[in-house]
């Protein structure tokens, strides 16, 4: 099973604060470190690290920021031979501040690579060689090109939205591609908060209705719900795990965490979404006591917290 990401990719600096910046306000910067990030990126690192087949493909230049994104790649073993080289080009970077509870605050440098991919500058290659595409559809055109051809071939397309549409049509994400995306993928990963930012409603239930009904989507529902845990909703099933009881570093990529494990565990190990569901809060829990969006267990540590009971 092979398994392509197609998104977002960039270095993010963390800043651990003892207070979030305010307007107007001051905040004392206890430590500063650089990490390999971007959401689609990390998903795709943490399935690597369990030993999956994996590939990226996004558009970078040539700056710094660039070879350190290269750098990642390869140290996590994930194929790199799709990424595009804009010449002169500036990578996407972030500024992240984490306080002491783990909360944060997070600014981005787009830069002029990420979102200028182009369909035409997608090898074409990888619709024949991959089984799955995990896509956060960014840059949106370029996804939603990306993401027909896999589902004209009868592959699986999972999309991942990471903020609510609103933010993502900076993106380049319109309605009406937000609309059309649901025809072509299989599984719709989302926070429960970013969900209620959409539909507007608080019941759990009458939000899951709200995506049925509103884009006819009939696949499968995988939700993030926080400190509650996180569960998979069917067409005619509904399955939730807890989470588990941590004191948090660092938030920062413990969603790509999940979902990246659920990944490896429902669809290359072809485990059931009860126990790919206990897998992936146990790593998204791991990663929270950590700093770094690409802090996730290696498949040694995660069987072994498995067995202890975390």
């Amino acid at each position: 099973m092979k398994i392509l990401g197609l998104g977002s990719i960039a270095i993010d600096r963390i800043f651990t604060v003892d207070r979030l910046p305010v307007k107007d306000g001051f905040s004392n910067i206890i430590d500063e470190k650089i990490y390999d990030g971007g959401s689609c990126a990390n998903v795709i690192n943490q399935i690597a690290m369990y030993g999956g087949d994996t590939a990226f493909c996004a558009k970078i230049g040539d700056d710094e920021s660039s070879k350190i994104i290269k750098k990642g790649l390869e140290k996590s073993g994930i194929n790199s031979k799709y990424m595009i080289t804009k010449e002169n080009g500036i990578s996407t970077s972030t500024i992240i501040y984490v306080d002491k509870n783990g909360d944060k605050s997070i600014l981005t440098r787009l830069g002029d690579c990420l979102l200028n991919l182009t369909k035409d500058e997608i090898n074409k290659k990888i619709f024949e060689e991959f089984d799955i595409l995990y896509t956060d559809f960014i840059p949106s055109d370029a996804c939603l090109y990306a993401a027909k051809e896999f589902k004209k071939r009868g592959k699986t397309v999972v999309f991942n939205l990471q903020v609510a549409p609103i933010v993502m049509k900076g993106f380049g994400m319109t309605d009406e591609i937000f609309s059309e995306l649901f025809n072509y993928i299989d599984v719709f990963n989302i926070s429960f908060s970013t969900l209620k930012d959409i539909t507007g409603l608080s019941n759990l239930n009458e939000n899951i209705d709200f995506i049925r009904e509103n884009y006819k989507y009939n696949g499968d529902i995988v939700l993030t719900l926080g400190s509650k845990g996180g569960c998979v909703c069917t067409a005619d099933d509904f399955i939730m795990q807890p989470s588990l009881k941590i004191e948090p570093i660092d938030t920062t990529g413990a969603g790509d965490s999940f979902i990246g494990t659920f990944l490896y565990w429902h669809y290359v190990k072809n485990e059931n979404f009860e126990q790919s569901l206990r897998y992936s809060n146990t790593a998204a829990a791991i990663t929270c006591t950590r700093k770094g969006a690409r802090s996730g267990p290696d498949l040694n540590e995660l069987i072994y917290r498995i067995k202890e009971g975390f």
